[in-house]
């Protein structure tokens, strides 16, 4: 009889512990504020949270600010911070929505893929198994920048074709970036680019997922690849893409 009390006992006041666990966790998910635009220009200090409305929470993990140009003449690029933020409380559109910037896109499954004569369906197919699901929560890298063009022609460009990580983590930032916003927002592919007009400038912010199994400890180093330089209207190459090493 004291044993079955005991359990009694156990079972109410632990039920009793979860209902206040819960709602101090709800409590506290509350005094997040809330958005509607995306999250990240909200975030300021490590630690900071803000909740994008239909899409989750961001937390900030590290920031690096940068402010420093690289130029490509005539283009500048000027790269202002290189963060990493944690998405959670995620809905499940977006996780499905974030799973397609996993894995391979359609056009690296070609490049691995096509010696194999393999059928276009064929190498989608590749691509879609490459896919992997989003969890509770998923990091991603951020970058915010912006582009001038300093020169009297009409150019077509694209500032950073590739970046890399710690020396180790390479995006293709055209298939891989989630984050359309602002220079991204004009054509995230050569041939739908929006050229830029003599003295334009455009920013941007690009936004790049971390696979689950790769441990990152913090942000160590950072470079990227630009795309060529074409004239606007002829599309003959002006001057060829390079490579900048950003010290962090």
């Amino acid at each position: 009889m004291l044993i079955f009390s005991s359990v009694i006992a156990f079972n109410y006041f632990g039920s009793d512990n979860k209902t206040e666990k819960r709602k101090n966790a709800e409590a506290k998910e509350s005094k997040i504020p809330e958005v509607q635009e995306y999250g990240g220009t909200h975030l300021e200090r490590v630690g900071d949270k803000v909740r994008q409305k239909d899409w989750g929470t961001l937390t900030l993990l590290e920031t690096k600010s940068i402010n420093e140009s690289f130029e490509l003449a005539p283009m500048a690029i000027t790269i202002k911070d290189i963060r990493m933020i944690q998405f959670s409380s995620l809905t499940d559109e977006v996780k499905e929505e974030l799973k397609s910037y996993t894995g391979l896109s359609f056009e690296e499954a070609y490049s691995i893929y096509y010696k194999e004569n393999l059928t276009m369906e064929e190498i989608d197919q590749q691509s879609a198994w490459s896919k992997t699901d989003i969890g509770k929560e998923v990091t991603y890298f951020e970058i915010t920048y912006s582009v001038e063009n300093k020169g009297p022609k009409e150019l077509q460009f694209f500032s950073m074709e590739h970046v890399t990580f710690n020396d180790d983590l390479t995006y293709n930032v055209p298939s891989k970036n989630f984050i359309h916003s602002g220079d991204t927002f004009m054509g995230t592919k050569k041939v739908s680019r929006l050229d830029y007009q003599p003295g334009e400038t455009r920013k941007g912010t690009i936004g790049l997922l971390i696979d689950s199994e790769e441990k990152i400890d913090g942000l160590k180093s950072f470079s990227f690849t630009t795309d060529d330089i074409a004239d606007g209207e002829s599309h003959e190459l002006l001057v060829d893409g390079t490579s900048f090493d950003v010290h962090l």
